[in-house]
């Protein structure tokens, strides 16, 4: 039977205890003072959780410059292998696993930081405001219901003086290449034959080029300022309401 105190020394305890743990105090306050928080959090009206379209469009966005990486990285190791045997003997003398690993590297490496790249900058475009995630997810939603000539031809004009340029660059090397296989020709004879391969295929870009603008022109397409000003009176339409 322990003896019971007195009003004074349970006061004494009291104190005592709050100046041996002084922290105790402190701790039940701030734990009050995050689970208000969490509460206040969870029953906030502005947070949402994302959308399946959201996941889709960051999905798509992530994939497209992966590939676009990996292209890269793809021309990197190529060009590396067109100049090993000329700058680079020893590495064509090397096992194939280190060879493997030196083809490899730059697609994987660049595809990798690309994707990153691409999720970083759709967050920052998505969740910058409410007309740039409404637009981003229409855009989405209208790609997705093109058909693949229609998603084909709309990439290439999209990015075909990009196109042109590479296979320009492509064409002078690949005449110079052919020419250069015939040992019965002068270095001035490849060369001219070289030039007349690069203007017989720069003339047919020229072409495909001309028809490509015309097909753009009959189907309405290659208009995508049109198509951001249409979002932007959509968005001043429904503020103003």
């Amino acid at each position: 039977m322990q003896p019971s105190l007195s009003r004074c020394e349970k006061a004494m305890t009291c104190v005592n205890r709050g100046r041996r743990y002084p922290d105790i105090g402190q701790r039940n306050n701030t734990s009050t003072t995050v689970n208000s928080r969490n509460n206040n959090n969870y029953n906030d009206p502005t947070m949402k959780l994302v959308t399946k379209e959201e996941i889709d469009a960051h999905q798509s966005a992530v994939l497209s410059a992966g590939i676009k990486g990996f292209i890269l990285g793809t021309a990197v190791s190529i060009g590396i292998y067109a100049l090993a045997p000329h700058k680079y003997p020893l590495l064509l003398k090397m096992p194939w696993s280190i060879k493997t690993a030196i083809a490899v590297t730059p697609p994987a490496f660049a595809a990798s930081v690309n994707a990153e790249r691409g999720s970083s900058a759709f967050d920052n475009q998505m969740y910058s405001s409410e007309f740039t995630q409404k637009k981003i997810l229409d855009e989405h939603k209208r790609w997705n219901s093109l058909t693949l000539t229609e998603k084909t031809i709309e990439s290439v004009s999209e990015n075909k003086y990009g196109i042109i340029t590479g296979l320009w660059a492509l064409s002078m090397w690949g005449s110079w290449v052919i020419a250069n296989k015939d040992k019965l020709m002068t270095k001035s004879q490849k060369f001219y034959q070289a030039r007349m391969y690069a203007q017989f295929i720069t003339v047919a870009m020229l072409l495909g080029s001309i028809g490509l603008s015309v097909y753009e022109e009959n189907h309405n397409l290659g208009k995508k300022e049109s198509r951001e000003d249409q979002y932007l009176k959509e968005y001043l339409q429904e503020h103003k309401k």
